[in-house]
Parts: structure tokens; sequence; C-alpha cells
């Protein structure tokens, strides 16, 4: 084994690119480097985690592609956790707080008026045995801080180059709740440790945790675990503002639904923020041997969820009928010839079906045609049988290009765009022509 990763999504909410992004880096670099994935599923928040969550983050890596070699879920590792917690309170690394939020806050305020990073103060560990049994006896739900040591935590981040932190800068993580709940700092450490990986890619928004984890590591170790860590810069939207997945469709559900092939995502978010040129591959494999880790930029790429629909488009032009007819499912009954000229006119998978529907049925809807794009029609009733129709037309009417074109091809399929005249006239066949043109002459 030369490298084993994870990716640890929480069954909290629908899977969106983010997400994606990180997943499909960590699966890259591990088939790169013949490594083995691990799919985590971080389920020890038992109120916000839900079945149909992970039931579609499931789904969602199937879909990408994206399979694991290893799999479990953090809420089978409970005893773990508590053996693990148990050995660092016998070594006074975790300790016991009774604050509340409301306190905590006070605290947190009455730093920032000063100056100060809102740093806590650790007050926990001045009460005595007796005043904390006093504290238990009165009811006061009590959580466990995790105690960093008093020193600086460097490592070699394949990203961001070397990185130091002063672990007095940073609070003593919470890593058990008041009701018991073990915090992902904690619970992550375990499973990491344990799972014996190798590498963790994950967003810079983790750094800090990072150094703290790497404390932890060190702590339920005894020094020996190492790891190798990477933090991908997080995207923001095109307008340089800061992402958000509430913006727009950002759920890989709702971009599978509007008729997206997962490699387009793929493609996109394993060369976003890179050096590397976004190659509109068909294949994972070609996208395994292509990527590059270290091609990654420690700036901030932008986001535009318009480039997947560009990238889709390309992909598309790339498939067979056979390819097509798999993905678009029973419902894609148009012919092989058909499809060779539909295909260079689609940007989704969706698009099949509404051609395949306006080529049989006709489109919904109607079209006000001026009287010169009238009589356009009606010269093309009269001359459907001639060989060079097209040119006829344009003789008869003193008429030339998109003036003869566009309102033709408005009465033939409602679009203003699509495959040539000639071509939706043959797919069509005479009586079909015939009859669109005769509902506007």
């Amino acid at each position: 084994m030369s490298c084993k990763v994870r990716f640890a999504p929480s069954p909290t909410g629908l899977m969106h690119v983010g997400n994606a992004r990180i997943a499909i880096i960590n699966y890259l670099f591990c088939k790169k480097n013949d490594g083995i994935f691990l799919l985590r599923i971080d389920d020890t928040d038992n109120i916000r985690s839900k079945k149909e969550y992970e039931s579609a983050i499931l789904t969602d890596l199937e879909w990408l592609e994206i399979g694991h070699d290893e799999f479990f879920r953090q809420s089978e590792r409970i005893e773990r956790y508590k053996e693990v917690m148990d050995q660092l309170i016998s070594e006074n690394v975790l300790y016991k707080c009774f604050e509340t939020t409301e306190e905590l806050e006070y605290k947190r305020r009455m730093a920032l008026s000063k100056g100060n990073a809102p740093v806590y103060d650790r007050a926990a560990l001045d009460l005595t045995d007796e005043e904390k049994e006093t504290l238990e006896m009165n009811g006061l739900p009590y959580y466990w801080r995790f105690r960093l040591p008093d020193k600086i935590v460097t490592w070699n981040d394949a990203i961001l180059g070397e990185v130091s932190y002063d672990l007095s800068s940073i609070s003593d993580p919470v890593v058990i709740k008041a009701d018991g709940t073990f915090l992902y700092t904690f619970s992550s450490v375990i499973d990491d440790l344990d799972s014996e990986i190798t590498h963790i890619i994950r967003g810079q928004d983790h750094v800090t945790n990072t150094a703290a984890q790497i404390a932890m590591f060190d702590a339920i170790s005894a020094g020996t675990f190492q790891v190798n860590f990477a933090h991908i810069s997080l995207f923001v939207n095109k307008d340089g503002s800061q992402f958000s997945k509430r913006l727009g469709s950002m759920n890989l559900g709702d971009i599978r639904k509007n008729g997206i092939d997962p490699m387009a995502i793929s493609d996109l978010l394993a060369t976003l923020g890179t050096s590397l040129d976004t190659i509109p591959f068909t294949k994972m494999d070609e996208l395994i041997e292509y990527f590059d880790l270290t091609k990654f930029s420690s700036n901030s790429p932008k986001f535009d969820i318009d480039d997947i629909s560009k990238l889709n488009k390309k992909i598309i032009r790339n498939k067979t009928y056979k390819e097509v007819k798999e993905k678009v499912g029973d419902e894609f009954t148009m012919d092989e010839g058909t499809f060779l000229i539909i295909r260079e006119n689609v940007e989704t998978y969706n698009d099949f079906i509404e051609w395949q529907k306006i080529l049989e049925n006709g489109f919904v809807g109607d079209v006000n045609f001026s009287q010169q794009e009238r009589e356009i029609l009606r010269a093309l009733s009269e001359l459907i049988d001639e060989d060079d129709v097209l040119q006829k037309v344009a003789e008869r009417t003193k008429l030339s290009g998109k003036l003869v074109y566009m309102p033709i091809r408005m009465a033939l399929t409602g679009r203003t765009t699509g495959p040539h005249i000639r071509q939706l006239l043959d797919i069509l066949g005479k009586t079909a022509a015939l009859r669109r043109l005769g509902k506007y002459i």
C-alpha cells in the first residue's frame, strides 16, 4: 500500500459541489498512487444525521464513479471513542468544563473588547475536585476539552508548504459535549489513527483543526503516528464572493437530474485551482492519469456552475449512441441517425428527450409570424419536393440567410437554434413538415 485516504461526509444534508470536490481529489490521488480509499460516514450527530442523507451521499458517489475499498460509520465506533476518552482522562489530557453557552459568549466578547484573541481561559482547570463535585451534585452539566500542549506545531503541507501554529493561540478544543456526543475533532483523529490513514486531503478551513489534531495524534499514539496533510483552497463564486451552496442548484442530486454527465463535474473540480487545463475526459481512468496534486495553488479559484454545462456539452459530443442510450434510459427511443444529428445541438442528456418530443409531436405553444415570414413558410410548403428547396425559397421570396431559416426553424421546432433545416426536413419527413407549416399559412 502506497497510501490510504479517506472521505468522511456528515449525513446532515445533501452533497454539494464543495463536498464533491474533496471526494474527487481524494479518490484521484488515491487511485493514481495505487492506494486504498476509505469512505467513512461521520454520523455522531444524532440529531442532524439522517439515513436519507446517507443514502443520497452513497448515490451521489456511485454516480460520480467513486467506489470505496473500505467503509464504516462513526456511530458504530462509540465504544472505541469511550476507550480513548478514558485513556486521556487518566492522563489528565481531557478535563471537565462547566461554563454555559452564555458564559462562554460573554468571555469571548470581553476578550475581543480588550483586543485579545478569544481563546478559552482554562478556568475549569482551577476548579478543585470538591468544587467540581458540588457543581455536578447541583445538576450543572459539563463537557470535555482536550488540553493542548504549550508548543508550536509544524507540518509540511503538500499545498501550503510549511505551516506552523502556536497552540497557545488556539482554544482547547471541545471534544465531548454535555450530552456525551463525541465531536468531529476527536472522533476523526481516533478513526484516522486506527485506520492507518497516510494522507489527509481536505479544505483550508480545516487548517486550525489540523494543528489541534496533530497534538491529539501525539497524545493518543504516544507520538508514533505520522500522517501527511494537504489543504485544498476553497473556491469562491464567479464574482469573487464567498461560495455558498445556497446560491443556485449546487447539490449533486439536482445537477444529476438536470442531465449532466458525472465526468463534467469530475473534470472541472479535479482541475479547479490548479495550473492544469480542464480537459473534457469521458473516462475516469483518463482523469486519474492526468491528475496531479502538486499543481494545486493556495489561492482561491472562482467557481462558475455554468462551466459545468459548457464542459458537459463537449463531453456529450464525444459520446456514442450506445453510451447516451445507457445514460438516458428506456425513455430514449431516438434512432442512431437522428442521434448523430441532434448530438451536435444538445448540452445535457435531458436535451435529447426534449428534442425527441419535438421531433415526434411538435412543440407546445404558438408563434406570431409576420406576413413576410408567413410567405416564407408558404413558399417552403409549395416547394418542399424540390431537391434544392431552400435555395428555391430564397429565390422566390428574394430573401436569404437568417431571414429565411429562422421562421422555418421556429415553425418546425419552436426553437431558434438546432440542426440544419435540410436535416430537420429529412428527419421529420414531408407529411409532418407540411402539417407544422400549415399551422401558420
